[in-house]
């Protein structure tokens, strides 16, 4: 892989490796291991002991290797045995920092000791992470030695994402094309996702009905061999597309993605395929069903003026959060006592009012359609606790809380 040239490091020294790699090891007990240019271990992190477990300090050309390859791209991820990976950053000094081995799954005692055997090594055990903590870590040390700005992604993608990946995605289109053409099934048009989408977006539900009912309805991918695995995957992406249309429509994104969240996750618990696609419809559905109140209250507040209009976008963006019509004001940039007088003569109700409907609105998506317990709701939804939480509820719905998740589980039964 050609060298790219953003991973040049310059000769800039903002942090000493040794304050770094203190700082870091409280915050995770990474393996952390120092060479000088000789290969061998820089003395403050050769402890002298045998280390039977350390399969560099026994594997000397192992450790050359990854060395070298450290040194030829002055930062990399090698994971040519996965699942084990490490990490390393060429410093100044002529040292180089190794990170590892490092588990990115759990492994068995069996696999450990063929590990340590390869490496002539014993009791070898691994700390576990994700590829993506570490190349944070790597990142850190590497930006922090030499001003260079390297995105997370960029590196993943670089270092991580091995040739035999992307060969094997292009055999995978060779066997999907061979699939579709000996069922003569081809996908269906984009047209077909177009209508779902439009129908979303313009709030028609009778339009997503006749999208949904298209008869390119069954011409769709081949996400999994596993017929069941299939129509999860195919539901999660219908999923995805309806819930997106719904922001480019104006739904929250928070509201959006809590809608997304619980369907997908429901799907994930399906036993059988047809349950799966009946709720990616569902989700059509209800994101059709939302942006149709959504315009609705659009059209009954082209009347308001910007300053009510901004302040009710600002309260939907944080109903997660305490929000102080002081702070709210300042936001805003105008008087705390004209935006409440404005907001109370425009919208007939007070601003105090309007952030508890909008709230219980969360409130009512979230006992429908997660497990989410009621008093992390009310948590999540910056209420001053549980009682006060259902206060508010029963006063806006007539139910409690409970009452109301019992009202809904009972008529979907």
């Amino acid at each position: 892989m050609a060298k790219d040239k953003n991973l040049i490091l310059s000769n800039t020294v903002s942090m000493p490796l040794s304050y770094a790699l203190g700082m870091l090891i409280q915050l995770l007990p990474l393996p952390f291991h120092v060479f000088k240019s000789d290969d061998h271990y820089l003395e403050k992190f050769d402890n002298g002991a045998s280390d039977s477990w350390n399969v560099l300090k026994n594997d000397f050309a192992f450790r050359k290797q990854i060395l070298s390859e450290i040194r030829k791209k002055n930062i990399a991820l090698i994971s040519q045995e996965r699942p084990v990976i490490f990490g390393g950053v060429k410093c100044n000094d002529e040292l180089t920092l190794i990170i590892g081995p490092i588990a990115i799954s759990d492994v068995d005692a069996n696999f450990c000791k063929l590990y340590a055997l390869k490496h002539k090594s014993e009791n070898v055990s691994f700390f576990r992470c994700d590829p993506s903590k570490l190349a944070a870590v790597l990142l850190l040390i590497y930006s922090s030695l030499t001003g260079n700005l390297i995105g997370l992604n960029d590196f993943l993608d670089h270092n991580y994402l091995q040739k035999d990946f992307q060969v094997a995605a292009q055999k995978q289109t060779a066997n999907v094309i061979s699939y579709h053409s000996t069922k003569t099934k081809p996908h269906n048009p984009a047209s077909f996702e177009e209508a779902i989408k439009d129908a979303i977006k313009a709030g028609d539900v009778e339009a997503l009905r006749k999208a949904l009912n298209s008869p390119y309805a069954g011409m769709r991918g081949t996400l999994s061999y596993n017929s069941l695995r299939a129509a999860q995957n195919l539901a999660i992406v219908d999923i995805t597309i309806v819930t997106r249309a719904a922001i480019e429509a104006g739904i929250s994104v928070e509201e959006s993605y809590i809608l997304a969240d619980a369907f997908i996750l429901e799907v994930d618990s399906c036993k059988y395929p047809t349950d799966a696609a009946a709720l990616s419809r569902a989700c059509a559905l209800r994101c059709t069903q939302l942006v149709a109140n959504f315009k609705k209250s659009m059209l009954d507040n082209k009347a308001l003026s910007s300053a009510v209009i901004k302040a009710c976008a600002y309260i939907d963006r944080h109903l997660y959060k305490k929000i102080n019509v002081t702070d709210l004001a300042d936001k805003l940039r105008i008087s705390a006592g004209y935006l409440v007088k404005l907001f109370k003569k425009e919208r007939k109700q007070t601003i105090s009012e309007y952030i508890a409907m909008r709230k219980i609105e969360a409130a009512k998506i979230m006992l429908q359609a997660t497990d989410k317990s009621i008093a992390d709701i009310a948590m999540l939804l910056s209420f001053n606790s549980q009682s006060h939480f259902g206060r508010v509820f029963l006063a806006k719905t007539g139910v409690s809380p409970a009452r109301y998740r019992r009202k809904i589980i009972s008529d979907s039964i």
